[in-house]
């Protein structure tokens, strides 16, 4: 299926959503109507059984994302009301990117800038192209970086690695991305949807069930003990026992043959 305006694509195929923010000849920024889009896309791709992984990509190969489209800063972001309003659009892409049950991976490749670079860590997993290019730059526009988007900075990066990205603002290579743990893989620039391509299709065939369980307890892992949903993590791993996958798993295995998971 096929979804969104000309500005954001959104189709499913074989258990594979690719989401494309589809404004290259603006280095594929965000315009406030396209964050709109997004949390639509995202919220109902959550109750939809058919999609099992998602890749998250910007279109052409110059530019993953720029972030925001700052153009419309002006008029939008005018006064208090217009960036509470603003902050609260995006907000809500963010969390229903970020909230999803479904895998996720960023397909990395060009310029990933900004709000893009957030788009990105937001994604479970990140490849990128070795050309690829990585930057946060609110420190050269004159902006405040929150508190949420500082966060999601070092919770990928060492403290002091994400002082140097915010005080000096500099664009840094996909060799420095990978070595501070901003993306998982850096592949040559001709591997790279074959590599995402690969990893997607991996994904989509296992148990979905699993695939879940195995998202949302790592999210309960990383947090402080105090914080922990166990009783959620206990639920999710008796949901993968009780499931006709976890049947057919067995008789896959016994049959040698590959699974046929149906997510229930």
């Amino acid at each position: 299926m096929s979804t969104g305006d000309e500005k954001i694509l959104a189709e499913v195929a074989d258990g594979v959503g690719r989401f494309t923010i589809n404004n290259a000849a603006k280095r594929n920024c965000m315009s406030l109507a396209m964050w709109a889009r997004m949390g639509d896309v995202f919220e109902a791709w959550a109750d939809d059984p058919a999609v099992r992984v998602i890749v998250v990509r910007g279109a052409g190969d110059a530019c993953f994302c720029a972030g925001n489209d700052i153009s419309e800063f002006k008029t939008l972001r005018a006064d208090a009301a217009g960036v509470a309003r603003y902050h609260e659009i995006t907000q809500r892409a963010y969390k229903a990117l970020r909230d999803i049950a479904t895998p996720t991976i960023a397909r990395v490749a060009g310029f990933c800038i900004g709000g893009g670079l957030e788009l990105a860590q937001l994604c479970d997993l990140q490849i990128a192209a070795e050309d690829a290019t990585f930057g946060v730059t609110p420190a050269k526009l004159g902006l405040g970086y929150k508190l949420d988007d500082v966060m999601l900075l070092t919770g990928n990066v060492p403290a002091k690695v994400a002082k140097e990205i915010l005080f000096t603002g500099r664009r840094f290579p996909a060799a420095d991305a990978l070595r501070w743990g901003l993306v998982n893989r850096v592949v040559a620039a001709g591997e790279l949807d074959a590599t995402v391509d690969a990893y997607a299709v991996e994904i989509a065939a296992n148990a979905p069930l699993s695939v879940k369980a195995a998202k949302l307890t790592v999210h309960e892992a990383v947090k402080a003990a105090a914080e922990q949903d166990r009783e959620l993590c206990q639920r999710l791993v008796a949901a993968c026992d009780e499931s006709e996958d976890y049947i057919e798993g067995q008789k896959a295995f016994a049959e040698k043959r590959p699974p046929n998971f149906k997510g229930c």
